[in-house]
C-alpha cells in the first residue's frame, strides 16, 4: 500500500512542476531548472517504484509454483 501511495505522491509532484514549467521560456532558462530537476526526479521516482511493484508481482509468482 505504501509503493502506490509514494506513486500517486510522485505524480502529484510531476503535475506540479508541470504547472511551475514556463513553456514559453527557454528550456533551460534560470526559472526552468528547479520545474526541470522536479520533473526528472519525480519521473525517476515512478519508473523505480513501478519497477519495484512489478518485480514483487513476478517474484510471488514465482514463489506460487
Amino acid at each position: 500500500m505504501l509503493k502506490y501511495f509514494g506513486l500517486i505522491l510522485s505524480i502529484v509532484i510531476l503535475l506540479i512542476n508541470l504547472f511551475y514549467f514556463d513553456f514559453d521560456d527557454s528550456f533551460l532558462s534560470e526559472d526552468n531548472k528547479v520545474a526541470l530537476i522536479g520533473i526528472i526526479g519525480s519521473l525517476c521516482a515512478m519508473v523505480m517504484i513501478l519497477i519495484l511493484i512489478i518485480s514483487e508481482k513476478i517474484n510471488s509468482k514465482i514463489k506460487g509454483q
